[in-house]
């Protein structure tokens, strides 16, 4: 490895740690309890996404042939996708392991089907990555898999019309501000670009990002939302990005596809407080990579979660996948708190889903059949808090509240504190049967079985003759 990707390793590391510094606002003072969504967004959430609850999430490129390591350097930064800069590659280098990306066993009907048997309802895929390489055949820029590969196909139109085939709603991820193969645009400071990702630039060069989005990235956006059947576009790292520059992105994507809904990233990272300023530029909130709500929230929100600790498929370095019940455990608690989970995967270089990922999406996906009910159209919890013992969340009338039973007490029952109605009944959703309540007041009390009826989460649904209102 060359001594100066050692030293951008450090600087990449440095940086990242003072942003995190600069940027984490606790989750409790992210959101002001008085932000409201705007009508026309709340419109577009209805029409599938509140119900829809589990999307596939999907970090695919040239980035996924190296697998987090390139000439031995790199493997020490959590995510694969960021290779290119862990590594140390220049764009000429990374050119070159571009030419010969050639997932030949790509098959769009295949990965459909595995995310439509696993109860994904949504799938989003990278378009673009930061690495500036298009997934799909863009007239604005060569710099694609169908002209500069020998793969030659346009993957981003192969997999949406096999998505709606299988009656999945199909989106798109793209890096609008960032472009490691633009000079142009922001990524962490000048002198990088001038050292390692463009050593040729000229010394006096002074970068000018409105000439990157006016060259590239809107252009690159306005094909994808004329020529593709988009649901969602899912914005990214918006470094620089005024509300000016970002309304450009909203109002391209409101011309050609009014309901396609548009992620919180296209102005806010997913750490930063919500500034309610800028609602009119999107239609919901993607939370912090990785990150499960901790509490309710004014605004409808996303957890762009993983099926392991990086998000491009990786094997080299520091690295490991959730188990079966970690996954179902956080894909539950970004339900109850009224949210959706884009629950990634990355695929190998050859085209080939993850055989980890898929056998996480399986067990995901059986869970699912049998306790669905509690997921798929249902809203937050209503009550005033998360229960130490799991979560909670509701039916669309209200009438229904669906005990998620996390941690098996060992007394052999579990309480339930605020209710403000009479349970009539209860039953174990994954085999049908009755559960025995007793209820004095506004707290009730449910016996339980020696084991959990579920391995990974023990679903109760305890029915009321009236409707529970959100606190």
């Amino acid at each position: 490895m060359k001594p100066i990707h050692l030293s951008l390793l450090a600087l990449l590391a440095g940086t990242t740690i003072g942003l995190a510094q600069k940027r984490n606002v606790t989750f409790e003072h992210r959101f002001d309890d008085s932000l409201k969504q705007t009508p026309d967004s709340i419109e577009r959430q209805e029409k599938w996404f509140r119900d829809a609850k589990f999307g596939a999430f999907i970090h695919f490129g040239v980035y996924s042939t190296l697998e987090g390591e390139y000439q031995g350097g790199g493997n020490g930064f959590r995510y694969s996708e960021w290779i290119m800069v862990s590594a140390g590659m220049s764009v000429a280098e990374y050119h070159e392991v571009a030419k010969g990306f050639n997932p030949a066993e790509f098959d769009a009907d295949e990965w459909a089907k595995t995310f439509k048997d696993a109860g994904i309802r949504y799938v989003v895929i990278t378009s673009k990555h930061h690495d500036g390489f298009a997934l799909f055949d863009s007239m604005v820029s060569d710099y694609n898999i169908v002209d500069y590969t020998p793969f030659k196909r346009d993957i981003i139109k192969e997999l949406s019309e096999a998505c709606h085939k299988q009656g999945l709603k199909f989106g798109v991820y793209y890096s609008h501000a960032q472009d490691w193969d633009e000079p142009d645009a922001p990524y962490l400071n000048n002198r990088t670009k001038r050292n390692v990702l463009h050593p040729d630039l000229p010394a006096d060069f002074e970068p000018d990002f409105d000439r990157y989005l006016a060259k590239k990235s809107l252009p690159q956006v306005e094909e994808l939302v004329k020529n593709y059947e988009l649901d969602l576009i899912w914005f990214d790292t918006p470094v620089d990005m005024t509300f000016e520059r970002a309304k450009q992105f909203a109002d391209v994507v409101r011309k050609y596809r009014p309901d396609c809904l548009i992620n919180s990233r296209i102005i806010h990272s997913g750490k930063d407080k919500i500034n309610g300023e800028n609602l009119s530029l999107f239609d919901y909130v993607s939370i912090g990579d990785k990150e499960v709500p901790t509490k309710k929230l004014p605004l409808y929100v996303e957890s762009p979660d993983s099926v392991s600790t990086s998000f491009g498929y990786k094997t080299k370095g520091n690295h490991h996948y959730h188990t079966n019940k970690e996954m179902i455990q956080r894909f539950v608690n970004t339900v109850c708190a009224g949210g959706n989970a884009l629950i990634n995967n990355g695929p190998m270089g050859n085209g080939k889903l993850d055989p980890k990922a898929v056998e996480i999406y399986e067990a995901m996906g059986k869970w699912l059949k049998a306790n669905g009910e509690s997921i798929y159209a249902t809203r937050r919890n209503p009550l005033a808090s998360r229960p130490e013992w799991g979560d909670i969340s509701a039916s669309k009338d209200g009438k229904s509240l669906y005990l998620h039973i996390l941690e098996w007490p060992e007394s052999g029952s579990l309480s339930l504190g605020g209710l403000p109605a009479q349970a009539s009944s209860a039953t174990f959703l994954a085999n049908g049967e009755k559960a025995e309540i007793s209820q004095e007041g506004a707290n009730l009390k449910l016996t339980l079985p020696d084991q959990p009826v579920d391995e990974y989460d023990t679903v109760v649904k305890l029915t009321f003759t009236e409707a529970i209102e959100d606190k």
